[in-house]
């Protein structure tokens, strides 16, 4: 399997800020990124909630996802998922409860 490179413009304070992380946690950038990209990856979801609030977001979020997602649980935190079915994004708690009016 090839590697693929992917560049990503970020300010200066972002980038520092996460590299002093990754490094705390042994790791480099690049490693860093990888763990991130294969956890949404395989879990087909992204581990932290969304905030809608703009009309750009839900189109990306329709866009990215083109079949109904199924039910993600990280750490207890509800997780932002789209919902193919009725065309709009949700948060789905561990308990499998569903808020379809994100705020």
């Amino acid at each position: 399997m090839s590697d693929a490179r992917i560049s990503v413009r970020v300010d200066n304070t972002t980038k520092n800020q996460a590299e002093a992380v990754f490094n705390a946690l042994g790791l480099n950038m690049s490693t860093g990124i990888n763990v991130f990209l294969t956890h949404v990856a395989r879990s087909r979801s992204i581990p932290f909630a969304l905030e809608l609030g703009s009309d750009l977001l839900e189109r990306r979020m329709r866009e990215a996802v083109s079949e109904k997602v199924s039910t993600v649980s990280l750490s207890g935190a509800p997780v932002a998922l789209y919902d193919d079915l009725q065309k709009r994004p949700y948060l789905e708690y561990p308990d499998g409860t569903r808020v379809y009016e994100i705020n």
